[in-house]
């Protein structure tokens, strides 16, 4: 009969994966659905453990379901793409951030979450590459990995920085310190930006720039990276750091679409991708991988989108 890999990291969300759960496996039993548990130590170790064990071969699964965060499934999608054992993946969310789930409509009630891998749709994913990392949703340079540091640190330390509310947090203690741009060289096919720049993001989905306007809705599976480039800003005030937190365009902000771009820094520096720390390394080579991993999820619209071509959107010149 075919069964449901489970992998579950404990550590999520401040215990809250250890609350779901019980919830999550008695709604498979009730189901009639049987399963098999993998608990890694942590989100890093995701990746090498769920490799190791595809890699036995285990013809009794037919899908996976991760339990956890962000960087929990960024480990997951890294161990399906490593071993080649491509199984549909479904999603049951309880971290702090959940930014992936948000573009699929995946709820954050277990037991709903649950309903969905046993009677939700298949879909084909892209997924993004930078370097040797896969992700799934985002990769980050500069500002935006001072943000999961802090995040990760206001974590350890408080008990109150369990929620979504600690990255604006993090976000606003950033941006009303100050934050030194650096120097970059952007490549995307013939085009290269060189400069200084306080943040660059690729996104294959659609919580970044969801409030900038003049983009149409991001898609999962459209074969194109969101690459947004924050220039060095030419003067600061309230009104431009409060757009910044929200999300809405200003001047120096610069979005592109492209399916590959290569990111060349005056020394090694850390990036991130889904929220996970990345290097450090002075070069960055991007890539989109069309429609790679299956993905299980409620409703389509977000994964569909609307067919477009790679595009400057917004530029500085």
């Amino acid at each position: 009969m075919p069964a449901t890999l489970i992998v579950a990291n404990l550590r999520s969300g401040g215990g809250r994966t250890r609350d779901a759960l019980p919830l999550v496996t008695n709604a498979f039993k009730r189901a009639g659905r049987e399963y098999e548990l993998i608990v890694p130590p942590t989100a890093e170790a995701t990746a090498p453990l769920l490799t190791e064990f595809l890699g036995t071969g285990r013809p009794e699964f037919d899908q996976i379901a991760v339990i956890g965060g962000d960087g929990t499934l960024n480990g997951v999608v890294n161990g399906i793409l490593t071993s080649g054992v491509n199984l549909p993946l479904g999603i049951i969310p309880c971290g702090t951030g959940n930014e992936i789930v948000r573009s699929l409509g995946i709820p954050k009630d277990p037991e709903k979450a649950v309903e969905i891998i046993l009677r939700g749709q298949v879909c084909p994913v892209d997924v993004g590459r930078v370097n040797n990392r896969y992700f799934l949703h985002i990769f980050g340079l500069g500002y935006d990995v001072q943000v999961i540091k802090m995040v990760n640190m206001l974590r350890a330390r408080y008990r109150f920085a369990r929620n979504r509310s600690v990255y604006y947090l993090a976000a606003l203690l950033l941006l009303s310190s100050g934050f030194d741009p650096f120097p970059v060289k952007v490549q995307v096919g013939e085009r290269v930006f060189s400069g200084r720049a306080i943040m660059i993001v690729a996104a294959n989905g659609r919580m970044y720039g969801e409030r900038l306007l003049a983009l149409p809705a991001p898609s999962l599976s459209d074969g194109l990276l969101d690459l947004y480039l924050l220039q060095e800003l030419r003067t600061r005030s309230f009104r431009k750091t409060t757009r910044l937190l929200r999300r809405l365009p200003v001047p120096e902000l610069s979005v592109q679409r492209c399916s590959a771009v290569r990111i060349h820094l005056d020394q090694r520096r850390e990036a991130q991708v889904d929220g996970s720390l990345l290097g450090p390394a002075q070069t960055f080579d991007l890539s989109l991988l069309p429609r790679r991993i299956s993905v299980i999820h409620p409703d389509p619209p977000a994964l569909v989108g609307v067919p477009r071509k790679a595009e400057m959107v917004a530029e500085r010149r």
